[in-house]
């Protein structure tokens, strides 16, 4: 597919979703009711570009921001129990983007108040305040507030989500891409680019691919922090993930051109550090256990397959990986396997030989000679000490005549006076 960039950087627009709240007093902060929020959210309508609606990708957020009379809806990919990875545009105000996104140009503002920024896990963003996540914390990544190259940031939620409701997707900080990579998208976005296309519903799209990656894209309009994917992304899809086919995400909605062709993604890889890094403080911070990729397990799911279940060909294993009639996975040293097996010179966990058979320890003769106990006896009253030193003599000789016993055999008995 033709990038078709040459429409010129003017036409590459947020894919951000916004209505107009007409009737609601105030819109900031803790004091949204009920009321003002089903009336923002209402205007949104309902409904990527030539998908189908998903109800099961759950992990795939909606996301409301309350900015100051309109409501601004938004997708995420929730990646922890309390972490959501979107788009910065979709928690800060654009700078110089009245006419679209200018490279060089177009800037962000400071991230929007937390507590206006509302998820939903539900397949359409309803108007029940009560059917929201609400955030705590809005991360941005360090380094400048340029729009091109690092549209992305991170939601800290007041409470877990629960994996009954979403189990998190993992995100790509260790997959690089390639040109032609292929990819499916997900977000609440409008079907078409008209005015009057509703969104506001979770679609997804399967079968696109990657046009372009990083430096291999045209600089003025992608970055190295980006690629250029194939088309569908639309108005509310920004923040969105594109997600590979180990269902891992890969990158981050960001701008499209016209007609809902030409999305440009953050590229997860080149802010996998940052992403980790966040993840594991916003975990620590609510007592979670971290997931496995952000403290350094790879990310393909060839590392994290069960072992050890009975086999009698690959195909009867999780993996396609059957080794001596058990499942197997491949491991290495930051993927280590489970207690039993060990990972080999061939990439595989191999299940370790059983220890020997316990062996009975022969009697040996001198385990039937008296041992001699010795204890220090305490001294009698007014003694000032001499019995305690009496008795460790005579202990003494003891031990000593048992050690002669043992190398002339049994001694003698005593003649009785």
């Amino acid at each position: 597919m033709s990038p078709h960039l040459s429409r010129g950087p003017s036409r590459l627009r947020p894919a951000l979703s916004c209505a107009c709240l007409l009737a609601c007093a105030s819109c900031g902060g803790s004091s949204i009711d009920d009321a003002a929020f089903a009336q923002a959210v209402g205007s949104l309508g309902q409904a990527i570009q030539g998908g189908y609606v998903d109800e099961t990708d759950t992990a795939a957020v909606g996301i409301v921001a309350m900015i100051g009379w309109n409501a601004g809806a938004c997708t995420g990919s929730l990646i922890a129990p309390t972490v959501v990875l979107t788009a910065q545009h979709c928690v800060a105000p654009v700078v110089g983007g009245d006419q679209g996104v200018q490279c060089g140009k177009t800037t962000f503002g400071s991230p929007y108040d937390a507590a206006d920024i509302f998820i939903t896990t539900r397949t359409s963003l309803s108007q029940n305040l009560s059917d929201y996540h609400k955030a705590q914390q809005v991360v941005i990544p360090p380094g400048g507030n340029d729009f091109c190259g690092r549209d992305v940031a991170i939601i800290i939620l007041r409470d877990p989500i629960d994996p009954a409701e979403a189990v998190p997707l993992v995100p790509a900080v260790d997959a690089p891409l390639a040109k032609g990579s292929e990819y499916y998208a997900i977000g609440y976005g409008a079907t078409s680019d008209s005015q009057s296309a509703p969104s506001g519903t979770r679609r997804r799209r399967d079968k696109l691919f990657t046009t372009c990656v990083a430096d291999k894209c045209p600089s003025q309009q992608i970055k190295p922090e980006e690629w250029l994917g194939d088309t569908g992304v639309c108005s509310g899809d920004s923040g969105g993930p594109a997600i590979d086919l180990a269902n891992r995400v890969v990158g981050v909605v960001s701008r499209g051109g016209a007609g809902c062709t030409t999305p440009i993604y953050g590229y997860v890889l080149a802010w996998g550090q940052w992403i980790k890094d966040t993840t594991l403080w916003a975990c620590q911070n609510a007592a979670l256990e971290p997931p496995q990729w952000a403290t350094g397990w790879p990310t393909d799911p060839a590392y994290s397959y069960p072992v050890g279940g009975p086999c009698g060909k690959p195909e009867d294993c999780p993996s396609n990986a059957c080794l001596a009639g058990y499942c197997t996975r491949l491991c290495n040293e930051l993927a280590p396997c489970p207690d039993g097996y060990e990972c080999k010179p061939h990439g595989f966990c191999e299940a370790l030989p059983p220890p020997p058979p316990a062996t009975k320890k022969k009697k040996s003769s001198s385990d039937d000679e008296e041992e001699v106990a010795c204890s220090v006896r305490p001294a009698a009253p007014g003694a000032a000490g001499a019995a305690p030193i009496a008795w460790l003599a005579l202990c003494a000789l003891g031990v000593a005549l048992a050690s002669a016993r043992r190398h002339r055999g049994r001694a003698a008995a005593c003649p009785q006076p």
